[in-house]
């Protein structure tokens, strides 16, 4: 199970091979948000301050048209082994909304988050879209971005305030598009932890392409979108300035550089180790069912390595 039913955090032990944002973190989303805490005071009221009002306005009007995926559900077991995977401190609260075009998005915090997805998600993606999808979704939680989101669009907010106030509006442009340079840069970082999921850069192809042919209004055509394009038109480029989202062939392209890249094969090694212990360490032997100590590798009735 891996969280507990009723507080939804997890219940094995913190160790050295568990994930940590840096091993998947995209290093531009990194350095942003390096930025933001080095605002100092900033980050801590809008969790204390905004976050809360914002969720409970958000709740008040999902709870008229969403309901919760609880255990044991599908929707909670690709979630969970989702969290596992990328060693997320605490379960998010899973609600489903009734509705055909897919979408998903996550709000909260890290120690209480939210992931809302559409009924019509969960009819179009297969199982390993699905992980897929979720683990976007998780990678935000383990990264801690919904917070920074918000203080983004605080930062936005006031500053866009205060321009109009002083009838220079003009002068935010140069901000707002920093801060969605920022907000595209936290999704490469979520879309890794996606892949790191799967381990399969074709399923990300799949629920890519998928999410592109909705987003044209393409939805029932059969038409491959052409995700693997290496070059976008100038406009597709400028059009992407105003966007809180990479294009989705931009999204792709950053899948496949860090699928090759050495810091993706650490982070699979350290989620593999993990997973190897865990199976070692239990109370029963996983080849002959013997009872044996937690704490041996080998059992003593057959002798098999339980890693």
């Amino acid at each position: 199970m891996g969280f507990c039913l009723y507080c939804r955090r997890r219940l094995a032990p913190k160790s050295k091979y568990d994930l940590v944002s840096d091993d998947f973190a995209y290093a531009p989303d990194r350095d942003a948000i390096q930025m933001i805490k080095a605002t100092g005071v900033l980050p801590y009221l809008v969790k204390n301050l905004a976050l809360p009002n914002l969720e409970k306005d958000l709740l008040f009007r999902l709870s008229r048209e969403a309901h919760s995926a609880t255990y044991p559900s599908r929707v909670d077991a690709i979630v969970r082994q989702c969290a596992i995977t990328l060693s997320v401190d605490t379960l998010p609260e899973m609600l489903v909304v009734e509705g055909a075009r897919p979408n998903a998005f996550t709000f909260g915090s890290e120690d209480r988050a939210y992931v809302v997805v559409s009924s019509g998600t969960l009819k179009l993606l297969t199982e390993h879209e699905l992980s897929a999808l979720f683990g976007h979704e998780l990678g935000h939680v383990k990264s801690g971005h919904m917070l920074y989101h918000t203080v983004a669009e605080t930062l936005g907010g006031g500053i866009n305030a205060s321009a109009s106030f002083l009838g220079i509006s003009i002068v935010t442009v140069p901000v707002r598009l920093a801060l969605l340079s920022w907000h595209r840069e936290s999704e490469v970082t979520a879309d890794r932890g996606s892949l790191l999921i799967v381990n399969d850069v074709g399923v990300m192809r799949s629920l890519l392409s998928k999410l592109a042919l909705w987003s044209s209004g393409n939805a029932l055509s059969s038409e491959k979108f052409d995700i693997d394009r290496e070059k976008i038109g100038m406009l597709e480029s400028a059009s992407e300035l105003l966007r809180t989202h990479p294009l989705y062939v931009n999204r792709f392209r950053h899948l496949k550089e860090f699928s090759e890249s050495e810091e993706f094969v650490r982070a699979k090694q350290k989620i593999q180790t993990r997973l190897d212990l865990h199976r070692a360490l239990i109370p029963v032997c996983r080849f002959c069912g013997a009872r044996k100590p937690v704490e041996d590798l080998f059992c003593p009735a057959c002798e098999r390595c339980q890693t």
